[in-house]
């Protein structure tokens, strides 16, 4: 299967990009393959419409919209998608529809999707909700919902769910991929990683038989990690032999650095209008 990968929203634009490209603290990627065109989450608001138009990319032509988590900055961009196409299926973990807030220096706040499920049926869009994987195609699958594992990965601390007004911790139990089979070898899609990267690609090698995967793309969720947690992680990376890692959004400077320092040139910094075809 050969795919094109353009990354619609992301935290920034890259030099040399288009003046009228926008950046904003988000994620969207535009999946095209021969028979599908998928859109993986939505940024926050302002940055899809406006992208997708100055990269040529027509939003009305969309068939499939995934939600790798319901947080704001990668479901807002629902409502531009809504003016211009609402016939797409849309996949996604049932608690993507959560209350979902966040507490930081005792102040709390909502970070959730700001579009009501009754809204997206009432505009005839197709919910697909499951905490299974599904496939999406022959070579097209979600993760569905990502077992926790090593120790050295977990859920980061202050998100809660609100329910009935009683406030939980929030295990981001929603966090979702989505794996692609293509000739090169497994690629896989990440939104934040909230699950833990190496969670992640080791449910996705059980999932697919494969212990090598080809490349990765999306946020890692590291901008927090210690030095030490930073170290145990890549040397995790190395076994699934990855050739590439196009990493931005949620994954944090230092990070980026230490990923580049132990693998060089198959690290890649993910900008608006970015494409990786394989």
């Amino acid at each position: 299967m050969k795919v094109k990968i353009t990354t619609l929203v992301e935290n920034a634009v890259g030099i040399g990009g288009s003046r009228e490209l926008i950046g904003e603290h988000g994620l969207a990627f535009l999946i095209e393959t021969g028979t599908q065109r998928i859109l993986f989450d939505t940024g926050q608001y302002l940055a899809l419409e406006n992208n997708a138009r100055v990269l040529g990319k027509d939003l009305a032509t969309i068939d499939t919209v995934m939600l790798s988590h319901g947080h704001y900055d990668h479901t807002g961009g629902l409502r531009p998608l809504l003016e211009h196409n609402s016939r797409f299926s849309l996949y996604a973990h049932p608690d993507v529809f959560a209350r979902k807030m966040i507490k930081r220096k005792g102040r709390c706040r909502e970070v959730g999707i700001p579009v009501r499920k009754n809204e997206l049926l009432e505009r005839g869009v197709k919910l697909i909700l499951d905490t299974s994987p599904i496939v999406l195609a022959p070579e097209i699958m979600t993760t569905g919902e990502i077992p926790p594992g090593f120790s050295f990965e977990s859920v980061a601390e202050g998100f809660f769910v609100e329910k009935d007004g009683q406030q939980d911790p929030d295990t981001l139990a929603d966090d979702q991929a989505l794996v692609l089979k293509t000739a090169k070898g497994t690629v896989v899609v990440l939104g934040c990683s909230h699950r833990g990267i190496i969670n992640t690609l080791r449910h996705v090698s059980n999932l697919t038989g494969q212990s090598q995967i080809y490349a990765v793309l999306g946020g890692l969720h590291l901008f927090k990690a210690t030095a030490e947690t930073l170290e145990t992680i890549m040397q995790h990376l190395q076994r699934f032999d990855l050739q590439r890692i196009v990493v931005g959004h949620c994954t944090g400077t230092h990070a980026i650095q230490a990923l580049y320092a132990r693998f060089k040139d198959k690290v890649v910094l993910n900008t608006v209008g970015h494409t990786f075809s394989v």
